[in-house]
């Protein structure tokens, strides 16, 4: 069963509102619908107080206490025992499916970079090399993927490039980095990345980190309103093991700033060929 929790903040603004807030204490309520065999226990808690009952909150999410789903305006604290849920796996499977429908636009005219450095989701380069006519992984863990090539090669008869070297990254248009970027990378101001979150570092180019597309039928009934697609597709993929999902092709992409179609980053690829 997954579990959601939304916090309400009704703070009173008036000294007799508060004071009869405090007496009249928070409330917690619950709710659990269900879609296609997936269960979502949803936690609606109202703090009237200023003060959350985290440890109530602990006991009514009971073994969903260590994936809550929670909008990013909820702050867990670390002594609450909770801990919100974390989508990574299934944005690292978005971005590479964005750029393999990206390629398969262009008629894989596109070289791209599969940029992986600890080797951490070396099982999805299989699907990147096979829609991609030319890919070139850079990672630090070449010990790894020495391997994944040399399977690759022998099952499909294609033959990827593997080095460690960053420097590389400049000469491609297309980036796919299914982890999250934590270190500064040599890309050009053209380069389009597709990553799984925001980078902590700043980072040359066009990186896209968020993805939208419409909810699967049924899904959308029992998704929260706080939560948006991708985060509770997320929970649905990684955690309900509602795996077909993890085909979804997003319609688009954005960052903090800006959104790009499919279309666009299409024509934009092939007007800057490298």
């Amino acid at each position: 069963m997954l579990t959601a929790l939304n916090v309400e903040e009704r703070l009173s603004g008036s000294f007799f509102g508060r004071l009869f807030d405090r007496l009249r204490g928070n409330s917690v309520s619950i709710s659990i619908n269900s879609a296609r065999g997936v269960a979502l226990r949803q936690i609606n808690y109202i703090n009237r107080t200023g003060k959350v009952e985290w440890g109530k909150i602990l006991r009514l999410a009971d073994s969903g206490r260590d994936a809550v789903l929670c909008g990013e305006d909820v702050i867990l604290p670390p002594e609450s025992g909770l801990k919100r849920f974390d989508n990574i796996e299934f944005k690292a499977r978005l971005c590479v499916n964005l750029g393999l429908y990206i390629e398969s636009k262009t008629g894989g005219e596109i070289p791209a970079a599969f940029y992986d450095p600890r080797g951490s989701f070396s099982g999805l380069f299989g699907d990147v090399v096979r829609g991609c006519r030319e890919v070139t992984v850079i990672t630090d863990n070449l010990s790894l993927y020495n391997d994944v090539c040399d399977k690759l090669a022998q099952d499909t008869g294609a033959s990827p490039c593997c080095s460690e070297n960053r420097s590389l990254l400049t000469g491609f248009s297309l980036v796919l980095a299914p982890a999250p970027i934590v270190n500064l990378l040599p890309l050009s101001g053209e380069t389009i990345v597709l990553t799984s979150a925001a980078p902590t570092v700043c980072v040359p180019g066009f990186v896209y980190f968020d993805y939208s597309f419409r909810m699967p039928n049924m899904f959308d009934r029992i998704k929260p309103d706080n939560l948006s697609e991708e985060y509770f597709a997320g929970a649905l993929y990684s955690r309900a093991y509602q795996r077909e999902l993890g085909g979804i092709v997003p319609s688009s992409c954005s960052n903090l700033t800006s959104s790009q179609t499919v279309s666009s980053i299409e024509k934009f690829l092939l007007n800057n060929q490298k």
